[in-house]
């Protein structure tokens, strides 16, 4: 018994040692290297660099495990939009294509390559823009394709762009390793240290690690980007290359904005993270995955048989590793790589979040999701700085355009500027799967120079050559310039001198350029428009306001600041680059430029924003007028009864009102009393804005349903029992009575005659009303319903909504009956003061006993 009780214990003491054993190597081999093999750096020529002293070839060191050929073929970046070269889709005639290297825009503004030219200049390519390339590409021969600037932990690439801007294109990718000191740069020469690295020719661990694409590595050309929870967030130097942010104001970060380092006005009151999706530990590449990655493979339904629900064949995680395709999801934008394969391969909101069970305080949620991006809600506010306006027109001292932000006066990236909130303006975009919704964008408007034929934008050395002159000082505005502009006389030019704000000046320059030798110069401007799909909030921050949309002063039709000037008077050009410029420019006195949205243009109807002003205008004449008309009557009516006293008719109580008559009266008038108050509320947020908007159209729709229901019963009843013979006008006679009764309400009533027709249970409407009730019953109250009915259901029968115009039709008619029904309510509550006393028609309506008014002669 003890043997084996020793024999246990033994096993046992010889597993954990064998366990803490293997856990000790593990430990050292993650420890070692956690992510990454050690591999040696290897030249063009396959040899390790240490040995040859020859620059670093990413694509053979990454090939030795990697398809790197396949890899820089199959990579949208590398390929930065040459494989669209001669595309006709592009935004400016003189653009070679609709990618970042084939076209211009105004924010980077030069270097175009022009449509028909020959051979672009590389090098001046590289020089200018290589430090936002990954390399490779149409520059393969000059910069490989550097997988170490997005698989690396060196996320500083100043080195290699400060190479690439000095034409140093051979060692530009190996450049960055001087920070690690595994590269040294002397006296021109560049030489390879063999302190880092190892026998292998690899480099020390720790040195240089390799990881999937952090968000470090992506803000290097992207944007403003920080997981420091430590370290107060604060902008970055070279704004140039967080373009993302210049042009959005988008931040990317968990850090929360009241502990960052930005001073932005009342930061203290934001507890909230720059963005919720890194706030919970999502990173770019969550997103922006490889399309072959196995993980995010999505099916393709153009390509998969109808007859497969599941396609197993799809790649290992060897062969992915092996030949992991660089193009990555992506959504759709202007001024992009122009990847035409991956466009619009991004996951939308809905393949990770299931709205309809988020949004349980949200009414009409499916007409709320089919009109809006999840963006427009979840993205309220942005607090990086964001630019309005770039004018190329002139330059400031330093050859740099003119900015204008939108969220500080100041320069945004001196540490004095206050930042405040920007809110985006909500334009519609072709979303994901066809649909048009309403996103947010900002838009930037830009001015600059044209010269040639054919025309294409003046470059900024010819600029600055025809605004600048060398003098011992430096460059300095020309003597011709600093004369017509120098409104100080201070001899320089700064501030409202630089703005090209009247035809004379803008006459200035353009003949400063033409003197320089350029020809056909004009001034040219346009608006861009940048979508705004980052530092999305989680609901607690996110739009709730109903009023927010559906109010006069809707952000769905916002009127959006576009610059403080306007060079030469010159109204933009709105390209169409996938938004619908839904809205109008106006000009202020002033001199501003503004974007004035207009959803209604696009097909976009928000109940308490939108509406035919002549509905209202017809419907108040119709309430006013008629309410003028009965108290001019009324008041007619006292003046006569004062004048003639007293008159004598023969009353009789008789009963005239069964039960159900004065139960089906009142609930019909309470529900359609209640209908016009929160229909009106919800047509007019604006001027009733006491009252909660979502609660007003909770009860209206359920007052709306009583209504139907109620009308349902009545008609029943008074077809079962024959009541509707009520609402019948007798044919014979018909013209005759009813002339009488009209004559009675126009003459005989101001003179004390008695009623033309005597009012009887079976008998209870003269003929005007009969009239009256039968085109509210087969018209109005018909029309009111189905309308009512179909704005309500809107959401969940879009097709039938939309086969009687949807709710730019159905709204104004829904409001103009209801503008009749209001006049009909002073008309009928005017008429039933004129019984045998003024309150005598409301008495029996409640009682169903009535002082009837006897002809003379009449037996009953």
């Amino acid at each position: 018994m003890k043997t084996i009780q020793l024999s246990r214990i033994t096993r046992l003491a010889l597993i954990a040692v064998s366990v803490m054993a293997f856990n000790a190597v593990f430990a050292n081999a993650v420890f070692a290297n956690d992510f990454h093999p050690d591999f040696p750096l290897l030249d063009q020529q396959g040899d390790k660099v240490i040995d040859s002293g020859a620059p670093l070839s990413t694509i053979k060191t990454c090939g030795a495990c990697h398809d790197t050929n396949f890899i820089q073929a199959h990579s949208d970046h590398a390929d930065a939009g040459v494989a669209q070269i001669g595309s006709a889709d592009t935004l400016h005639t003189w653009d070679a294509g609709p990618g970042y290297y084939g076209a211009w825009n105004p924010l980077d503004y030069d270097l175009a390559l022009k449509a028909g030219d020959k051979p672009a200049d590389v090098n001046a390519w590289l020089q200018r823009y290589g430090s936002r390339h990954v390399g490779g590409g149409p520059v393969a021969d000059k910069v490989e394709m550097d997988c170490l600037l997005c698989h690396g932990n060196i996320t500083d690439s100043e080195l290699r762009s400060e190479a690439l801007a000095e034409g140093n294109f051979t060692w530009a990718n190996s450049a960055p390793l001087l920070e690690i000191e595994a590269l040294e740069h002397m006296d021109g020469q560049w030489l390879w240290n063999p302190a880092s690295f190892n026998a292998d020719g690899s480099l020390l661990d720790g040195l240089l690690d390799i990881n999937k694409p952090s968000d470090e590595n992506c803000a290097q050309c992207h944007g403003q980007v920080s997981n420091d929870l430590e370290q107060p967030l604060v902008l970055e130097d070279n704004p140039l290359n967080a373009g993302m942010t210049l042009r959005t104001g988008q931040i990317i970060s968990p850090q929360k904005i009241n502990v960052s380092g930005l001073n932005i006005k009342d930061k203290n009151d934001i507890s909230r993270a720059f963005d919720v999706h890194s706030d919970r530990v999502l990173g770019c590449v969550n997103c922006h995955y490889s399309l072959n990655n196995p993980v995010y493979f999505q099916r393709n339904d153009k390509n998969q048989p109808e007859h497969l629900v599941f396609d197993p064949r799809r790649l290992t995680n060897a062969d992915y590793l092996k030949r992991p395709m660089h193009q990555f999801a992506k959504g759709s934008s202007s001024h992009g790589l122009a990847a035409s394969a991956s466009e619009n391969s991004l996951r939308r909101c809905e393949s990770c979040h299931e709205a309809e069970n988020a949004h349980a305080w949200l009414p009409y949620k499916s007409g709320h999701f089919d009109a809006l991006a999840c963006e427009s809600c979840h993205i309220p506010k942005l607090y990086g700085p964001t630019l309005k306006s770039i004018d190329w027109s002139m330059l400031d001292p330093d050859g740099e355009p003119l900015k204008q932000y939108r969220n500080t006066s100041g320069e945004p990236y001196a540490s004095s500027s206050m930042l405040s909130a920007f809110e985006p303006i909500l334009l519609p975009r072709p979303n994901v799967g066809g649909k048009h919704k309403l996103a947010p964008f900002n838009l930037v408007t830009s001015w600059y120079w044209i010269a040639g034929e054919p025309a294409a934008p003046v470059s900024r050395e010819q600029l600055t050559a025809a605004l600048f002159q060398e003098t011992s000082a430096g460059n300095t505005y020309r003597d011709s310039l600093l004369l017509k502009l120098d409104s100080n006389a201070d001899n320089q030019l700064l501030g409202d001198e630089l703005r090209l704000d009247t035809e004379e000046k803008v006459n200035l320059i353009k003949a400063a350029l033409e003197a320089s030798g350029l020809h056909n110069v004009s001034l040219q401007s346009e608006i861009s428009a940048f979508a705004i799909n980052h530092n999305v909030v989680n609901g607690r921050w996110a739009t709730k306001d109903c009023q927010s949309c559906h109010h006069k002063d809707s952000k769905i039709d916002a009127i959006f600041p576009l610059s403080d000037y306007q060079p030469g008077g010159l109204i933009p050009i709105l390209h169409d680059t996938g938004v619908e410029f839904s809205g109008t420019l106006e000009s202020t006195e002033s001199g501003q430029l503004e974007f004035h949205a207009d959803a209604s243009k696009a097909g976009f109807y928000v109940i308490g924003r939108h509406g035919l002003a002549i509905v209202d205008l017809l419907g108040m004449l119709m309430f006013f007028g008629i309410s003028f008309g009965v108290t001019v009557h009324a008041i007619a009516r006292y003046v006569s009864n004062r004048r003639r006293g007293p008159t004598e008719h023969q009353y009789e109580r008789t009963y005239i009102y069964d039960a159900y008559e004065r139960l089906w009266h009142w609930l019909q008038a309470g529900s359609i009393i209640i209908l016009i108050i929160t229909g009106l509320i919800i047509h007019k947020p604006h001027i009733f804005g006491i009252f909660s908007f979502p609660y007003m159209v909770g009860v209206h729709n359920v007052v709306g349903f009583i209504l139907l229901i109620n009308a349902a019963l009545a008609l029943f009843y008074n077809l079962a029992s024959g009541e509707i013979r009520q609402y019948l006008p007798e044919p014979k006679g018909f013209i005759g009575r009813t002339m009488a009764q009209a004559m009675y309400y126009s003459k005989g009533i101001f003179e004390g005659k008695p009623h033309p027709i005597e009012k009887t249970h079976e008998n209870k409407m003269n003929p005007l009303q009969q009239v009256t009730y039968l085109a509210i019953l087969n018209i109005l109250l018909p029309a009111q319903i189905i309308t009512g009915v179909l704005i309500w259901g809107a959401q969940r029968w879009p097709v039938l909504a939309q086969m009687f115009g949807g709710l730019p039709v159905l709204a104004p008619i829904h409001t103009l009956v209801a503008w009749a029904f209001a006049t009909f309510i002073v008309m009928h509550v005017y008429l039933t003061t004129t019984g045998h006393t003024p309150t005598g028609g409301i008495q029996a309506m409640v009682e169903g006993w009535d002082e009837v008014e006897k002809h003379p002669g009449n037996d009953k």
